[in-house]
């Protein structure tokens, strides 16, 4: 079959229609007519010369096993594979959702449903670490979201079960650049840590809203994944508050021994934290402060300060803000009713070092005054 064309059936399967294709191969929409069920086929073209036809479809093979293996709300089913002529396929649970791509492209999500996601996604990880796969690309296109929030991960394509005897062929980059940790890009041992990083640097795009890595060219890009510090996604997004910082900081440690040591820890501290989050679709805007009479304002704050000379307290002042700049030029200056409200302060005896009595206790009240401004534009 030529890579243009279209298959009527793979195996028990009617295909009904194309859902996408990618660098892999197809995905189609099909039916598993023996139980009625609608399902995505996953299909790869073994156009290899003879010596890697065998080599890939065992690879692929394995894939299947690993996937089917994993039963997670977390991860896409796997229900079936084979292969015919030229064509490997897998059976899957067909998902009605949203790449995370797709929703990042429109714009930054809300903190508490970028912290579900997340810790949705590690947590399936975790239950797919425990069984010895690393899924190796994990990235926002790999990642569907539902309707309510759900997540399923996706494409475990270049997964390999760490205790296979099927290896990657050497100096072949499996994953996508963007994404992967510093040890994948230099060709060294990856593990489920590598797994961990990548979904920090998810996790990290859907709270600053722009990646933690970037580059004029592929090189410019893996040179800052193996050697850069990302600012903090608080530096981009100030709703960010500082311990989901000190999460991402984490999740993306160049060192492996500081890094996540396994998702399951990852998916912990989100979880800790996301009942602190915000709810909301976007995040208020900060409401601007009451529009009042300057004037008023600061008679209130005379008649205040006449009523503190007499002895009772201040209590809670009832306005948020006052012509603070006025209310000190009275206390600098004062002006009829303020001289009485004065005077008893400038007679009092005592004073030392050759100070003038009234004029401190002006100064004094200019402070008190300056002071209570501020503490009630903070209220």
């Amino acid at each position: 079959m030529s890579a243009g064309e279209s298959p009527d059936r793979l195996g028990r399967y009617r295909i009904l229609g194309e859902l996408g294709r990618g660098a892999m191969g197809v995905v189609y929409r099909g039916e598993d007519e023996s139980l009625g069920r609608a399902v995505a086929i996953k299909t790869v073209l073994m156009t290899f010369a003879a010596e890697d036809h065998e080599g890939y479809l065992a690879r692929f093979r394995q894939e299947a096993r690993a996937m089917g293996a994993l039963n997670h709300p977390a991860i896409v089913s796997v229900y079936d594979y084979g292969d015919q002529g030229d064509m490997a396929y897998m059976a899957m649970e067909l998902i009605d959702g949203r790449e995370l791509r797709e929703l990042l492209a429109e714009s930054r999500l809300p903190l508490a449903l970028a912290v579900d996601i997340a810790a949705q996604v590690a947590e399936g990880l975790a239950f797919a670490h425990e069984r010895g796969v690393v899924h190796r690309d994990i990235k926002p296109s790999n990642i569907m979201v539902l309707d309510g929030g759900r997540v399923k991960i996706m494409d475990f394509g270049i997964a390999r079960v760490r205790t296979s005897d099927v290896k990657t062929q050497t100096g072949v980059m499996l994953g996508s650049p963007k994404y992967m940790s510093p040890e994948q890009i230099m060709g060294q041992p990856a593990d489920h840590r590598s797994d961990v990083f990548s979904l920090g640097v998810v996790l990290y795009e859907m709270l600053a809203g722009a990646a933690p890595f970037t580059g004029g060219d592929i090189t410019q890009l893996m040179y800052q994944v193996c050697n850069a510090r990302p600012a903090p996604p608080s530096r981009l997004n100030p709703a960010v508050p500082e311990v989901l910082d000190l999460i991402a900081t984490r999740a993306l440690e160049k060192d492996l021994e500081a890094r996540y040591q396994d998702a399951a820890a990852l998916a912990e501290d989100l979880r800790k934290h996301a009942a602190d989050l915000p709810r909301e679709s976007s995040p208020h805007p900060i409401a601007p402060l009451p529009a009042i009479d300057p004037v008023a304002a600061t008679q209130a704050l005379a008649a205040t300060m006449a009523s503190a000379a007499a002895g009772p307290s201040l209590g809670l002042l009832p306005w948020r803000r006052f012509d603070s700049d006025g209310a000190l030029d009275r206390l600098a200056n004062p002006r009829g009713s303020d001289r009485a409200l004065l005077a008893p302060a400038s007679q009092i005896g005592g004073w030392r070092h050759g100070l003038d009595g009234s004029r401190l206790v002006r100064a004094g009240l200019m402070a008190i005054a300056a002071a209570i401004a501020i503490g009630i534009y903070l209220y």
